[in-house]
């Protein structure tokens, strides 16, 4: 087995070695942001009980702007330490603000099934593509532009379905992020395999975050969305 990096020849058992260490790595980044997530739904409540008065009925507008900021910020610095933790920490624990607030929201007008079902659903989804991804060895870079495609889709559907409260255009919208996101996540998990850069795996793990809270979300959405 041999792996290009940084311009040596990695072969055996240290190139097998380099590599596991990365996907620990990443992995390990990966569940940081899931314990940071879960500390921003706990005090959800409390953040918007806080900040609705001040913002008014711009609160959601508020916290999408904060997260893409942050989203932003942490994209820009994940290979600079000790920075990239500090951006990669606001990120992900606005993102379980905003997860914790739409849980409670789905709580109140589908129940607490629709909740428990998406999460399920993600978790299942995300370890069958792990495997998929794993086992099979295949490069999924092919998916690179339908990702792209579909990414787009998701993200302006869902802008513009907000705006104008058009509800089915919204479901739609989160349908195809569900599957974007999906296979943004084989390639992701196929790239980790192949890259030759091993010096990032705050990006991956960052990337990785952002597929799942997306497949959450619209899972949520499309579960509860017969009932709202």
């Amino acid at each position: 087995m041999n792996y290009e990096f940084q311009g040596r020849s990695l072969s055996g058992r240290s190139g097998v070695e380099d590599r596991v260490a990365f996907l620990r790595s990443v992995y390990l980044w990966l569940m940081g942001g899931f314990v940071v997530a879960g500390l921003g739904a706990i005090a959800s409540p409390f953040i918007a009980a806080g900040l609705l008065p001040l913002t008014g009925r711009f609160f959601p507008w508020a916290l999408f702007l904060a997260q893409f900021g942050a989203l932003i910020w942490a994209s820009a610095v994940s290979r600079r330490k000790p920075l990239n933790k500090v951006a990669y920490g606001v990120f992900t624990f606005t993102s379980g603000v905003i997860i914790g607030i739409v849980s409670l929201v789905t709580i109140q007008t589908a129940g607490l099934g629709t909740v428990v079902a998406a999460f399920g659903m993600t978790a299942a989804d995300f370890l069958l593509l792990t495997v998929i991804a794993f086992v099979s060895k295949k490069d999924f870079s092919f998916l690179r532009s339908f990702v792209a495609i579909g990414i787009g889709i998701m993200f302006f559907g869902s802008l513009i379905g907000a705006i104008f409260h058009l509800e089915t255009l919204g479901l739609m919208a989160a349908g195809v992020a569900v599957i974007a996101c999906s296979a943004k996540i084989l390639y992701d998990t196929s790239n980790m395999l192949r890259s030759e850069d091993l010096s990032d795996p705050a990006g991956f793990a960052l990337s990785l975050f952002v597929s799942l809270y997306n497949i959450l979300l619209s899972l949520m959405r499309l579960l509860s969305g017969r009932r709202n």
